[in-house]
């Protein structure tokens, strides 16, 4: 590692800083004032609502990555060519490849810093911000414990281990008392499959029931079972897919597959998510021919809009695309890729005019 690149990386990655902080600022205060509007809606306060907002930070940094990649590149470099500093670097006898291999190291690194985020801390912290909205906005009669999520039906208490996809409940406990409050029969299933919106049938099936000072015990395959708990209510507790981690969506996209249903859409969620870091680092390699040929003696504006509009296009043209590619059920790895592929071609078509 040479002092050029030690002094390359410090620019552009300052860059970067300065474009997220700017960028997640300027968003979060948008997601601040649009949950304003639910405040006052169940038990949802000013204070739910700037939690909310925090604990989507880290998404909306995975969301911002892109442009922070496109614009933190450009403004670094053209930093270094506004000095001059490009000029005399390549006077020293450093190449444009070389610069470029050192800004696109920074974009590795941001690339890694994409994947961290997104696998490990966004799906935890946008689920329990989903969690914590849906609670206090809808108010349910029910409890969620690290072991389950708790019911009430009148004189019944329900537990419920985990929902899986498709609205079954997984490892279901139904406690029931009478007016003297005694317990008076306990239930388990293993599963409950929805029927309709408002019945369940529960599958592998043990009860107990309480009379006098003993207990008769039975067993079944199945079980008709009506509570409060519909599986329309359930869908409160199914997250939606685009706060769900890869691997989750994964396993949601295959029980779909297994059911017979469409895919498309969450299968081009699944591969766009997959390609979020590498279109980082593809935003950086595109900043740099830009900054080394047409944008070297630009002003820091030109430079920003140029990279707005990069950036911008790029995004539009690849959400379109997905659309469509839904739509149409395209192959989804195509669908993604394609505009990277198209990006690529011109990144490279730049760097051989700038040689």
């Amino acid at each position: 590692m040479s002092t050029i690149d030690r002094h390359i990386w410090f620019r552009v990655i300052k860059g970067y800083a300065l474009v997220m902080a700017v960028l997640l600022s300027v968003f979060s205060l948008m997601a601040f004032v649009n949950e304003l509007d639910s405040v006052g809606r169940g038990t949802y306060t000013l204070g739910d609502a700037f939690l909310n907002v925090l604990l989507t930070v880290p998404s909306r940094m995975i969301e911002l990555a892109p442009a922070t990649a496109v614009l933190g590149s450009i403004i670094g470099l053209g930093e270094l060519a506004a000095s001059h500093e490009l000029i005399a670097m390549q006077a020293l006898g450093t190449a444009p490849l070389r610069i470029g291999w050192s800004v696109t190291v920074t974009g590795i690194l941001l690339m890694t810093v994409v994947i961290g985020v997104q696998e490990w801390v966004a799906p935890s912290t946008d689920q329990l911000a989903y969690t914590l909205r849906t609670q206090a906005i809808s108010n349910p009669d029910g409890l969620h414990t690290k072991r389950g999520f708790w019911s009430r039906d009148g004189r019944q208490f329900i537990r419920v281990h985990q929902v899986l996809p498709g609205r079954v409940l997984s490892d279901v406990e139904i406690y029931e008392f009478d007016d003297h409050d005694r317990l008076r029969l306990v239930t388990w299933a293993a599963r409950a499959d929805p029927k309709d919106s408002h019945r369940w049938m529960l599958i592998d099936v043990a009860q107990r029931m309480i009379e006098g000072e003993g207990a008769v015990a039975k067993q079944g395959a199945s079980l008709p079972w009506a509570g409060s708990l519909t599986p329309a209510q359930v869908d409160l507790l199914i997250l939606p897919v685009d706060i769900l981690s890869r691997s989750t969506l994964s396993q949601y996209i295959a029980f779909l597959k297994k059911t017979d249903q469409d895919v498309a859409r969450l299968e081009i969620r699944l591969w766009q998510q997959m390609t979020m870091p590498l279109s980082t680092l593809m935003m950086v390699l595109v900043a740099i021919p830009f900054v080394l040929g047409p944008l070297r003696k630009a002003t820091a504006g030109q430079r920003i809009l140029h990279g707005s509009l990069i950036g911008a296009t790029f995004h539009l043209g690849s959400h379109s695309i997905a659309y469509l590619g839904a739509i149409w059920h395209l192959n989804p790895a195509l669908t993604v890729l394609s505009p990277l592929a198209v990006l690529g071609g011109v990144t490279m078509w730049v760097y051989r005019r700038i040689q």
